[in-house]
């Protein structure tokens, strides 16, 4: 059993996070000892950790949490798990298309004012940004 601090530690969050976790249902409440400090179990910062690769792969707070009920009441949410996780896929990769599309038009854009600078004599405005060609 270790106290707020040193769970956080181990778990390589912060105080303030491990409450969160508390507050939204993804690590459960600790026991008080009799001196009434809470006292956390190691299980903690090993569902902590559970819990932070989770948000990292990108599932949300709510997400986890509803994993994590469905799991401590026997329930194995698994195939919750796989189809939210392809839905995050295809939000990553619409994402990366968008971004692509960006980064191309962009470049368009840098081209088109290397040819406007080429052309405008040194001291006269080009006016680069009343002429951004953006079609992403």
């Amino acid at each position: 059993m270790m106290r707020i601090g040193e769970a956080a530690a181990r778990a390589g969050v912060t105080c303030d996070t491990l409450r969160y976790y508390e507050r939204q249902g993804l690590v459960p409440g600790p026991p008080r000892a009799a001196n009434g400090y809470r006292e956390y179990p190691d299980a903690t910062v090993d569902r902590v950790r559970f819990v932070r690769n989770a948000l990292r792969f990108g599932f949300s707070v709510k997400q986890v949490a509803g994993f994590l009920r469905a799991r401590d009441a026997g329930r194995p949410p698994c195939r919750d798990v796989r189809e939210t996780a392809e839905r995050l896929l295809g939000d990553v990769e619409r994402q990366i298309e968008r971004l692509t599309a960006s980064r191309d038009a962009m470049r368009r854009t840098l081209a088109a004012w290397d040819a406007r600078l080429a052309a405008t004599p040194k001291g006269v405005p080009a006016r680069l940004l009343e002429h951004i060609e953006w079609s992403a």
